[in-house]
């Protein structure tokens, strides 16, 4: 059995995040809903996700070390194995106050958290070529994207049958299966060799600190700009995140389908662009990162011409904002994918721990920071400006951004 997932390594990946993804998306809008459902009070469904957020930004860091210094292979048993100790506990204590619904949730998210960034910083040792990377993060991108979608519609039809501790069952055997798929991948990277080289001893080293991480990485010149745009972006998106469902409601009487369609075709994009990434022509990192990055900008600026001239007209409006938001999807996902392949092509494996840790630190911090700038906005200027001037500050960003990109030396990276 072990030579037929190690000759089927990427259906292996696949069904691995499948099986990830499948129950804990749903899972966790349930435990949402099922705490609004309770309380009747939206300070304590806010409570839930913000109290969640800080665990996972406090604890970051640490993890960042962690992965680097110990065995990727362990890491991610160890991350399962987390989450379905914290599962039994859930299903077998007896209550079900707000706070044991705050521990469950933080208990999963931090379970979640190891295994995505030991994962992140794995990809290159659990690959044979770049290509393969690029397929790896594509398959992990889609996915996620996948349930993105139909994860708030099952956790709302499922929880009219079944409680959140029954359903734990179903999340309990899906990390059981991923415990399975990880124990057939082959692992070759520096700490399978530290560890051949101390006789089986884990080494103790924590290696080196986020101040010589962060050295590292303003060395790696060309990886700084493009991690520092796609978050620079993260936080001008918040205009979409906010503004779509803001304007939708306003202009159309708080009509749910019309926001369900327009909502839908972003994640759509990115499932598309995952797959169709791969079937590309090979063009230069660069030259693909602009042409996706640009669309975007393209894109936000043609959300404010839409609500400039066409919101009189429900049918156009939505086609065109749904047709929009299917291309953003697109734009980005047509980026992420090989700026993460790079980033893991050129990041140091001892260290991708800690610097993907710091990545998904900045990007955690600048969303949020994003939603509540445009929110700010939204109730109290008009959107088409929102959207025009947004664009103009995109655009901004990547005309620096790729001035310093296009006159780097780029004699010292791994494409």
């Amino acid at each position: 059995m072990k030579t037929f997932f190690v000759k089927n390594k990427l259906p292996t990946i696949f069904l691995m995040f499948l099986f990830g993804n499948l129950a804990s998306g749903t899972l966790t809008f349930m435990i949402s809903w099922t705490v609004l459902r309770q309380t009747h009070q939206a300070a304590q469904f806010a409570l839930l996700s913000t109290t969640s957020s800080l665990v996972m930004l406090i604890s970051m860091p640490l993890i960042g070390i962690i992965v680097d210094k110990y065995n990727h292979k362990y890491l991610l048993l160890v991350a399962q194995g987390f989450s379905i100790f914290v599962l039994l506990i859930f299903i077998l204590q007896p209550f079900h106050s707000l706070i044991v619904y705050i521990i469950f949730s933080i208990g999963l998210d931090l379970g979640d958290l190891l295994f995505s960034i030991t994962m992140y910083a794995s990809v290159k040792a659990i690959s044979t070529d770049k290509t393969e990377m690029s397929k790896i993060n594509g398959i992990e991108q889609g996915i996620g994207a996948l349930f993105a979608i139909i994860s708030p519609a099952v956790a709302g039809f499922i929880l009219t049958f079944i409680s959140v501790k029954k359903f734990s069952w179903v999340e309990l055997i899906c990390e059981g299966i991923v415990i399975f798929l990880v124990v057939q991948l082959s692992f070759k990277n520096a700490h399978t060799k530290n560890e051949e080289n101390s006789g089986g001893k884990e080494s103790k080293a924590v290696g080196p600190s986020y101040k010589k991480v962060l050295q590292v990485l303003r060395n790696k010149y060309l990886v700084l700009i493009i991690v520092s745009i796609m978050i620079v972006l993260n936080f001008l998106l918040g205009a979409i995140n906010v503004g779509i469902p803001f304007v939708l409601n306003k202009n159309y009487q708080g009509n749910t389908m019309i926001l369900g369609i327009v909502q839908l075709c972003f994640p759509l994009g990115i499932i598309l662009s995952s797959f169709l990434v791969q079937k590309l022509p090979q063009i230069k990192l660069f030259k693909l990162l602009k042409i996706s990055y640009f669309s975007c900008a393209c894109v936000l600026f043609s959300f404010g011409i839409v609500l400039s001239f066409l919101m009189k007209q429900m049918i156009f409006a939505v086609g065109a904002l749904a047709l929009l938001m299917l291309l953003i999807g697109l734009g980005l996902g047509f980026s992420r994918i090989p700026m993460m392949t790079f980033a893991q092509n050129n990041i140091p494996e001892n260290i991708q721990g800690r610097a993907f840790s710091i990545i998904d630190t900045s990007a955690q911090i600048l969303s949020p920071l994003g939603l509540m700038f445009y929110g700010f906005l939204f109730d109290r200027l008009s959107g088409n400006w929102i959207y025009l001037c947004s664009a103009f500050l995109m655009f901004i960003v990547l005309l620096v951004g790729f001035y310093f990109v296009d006159r780097a030396d780029k004699g010292n990276y791994i494409y």
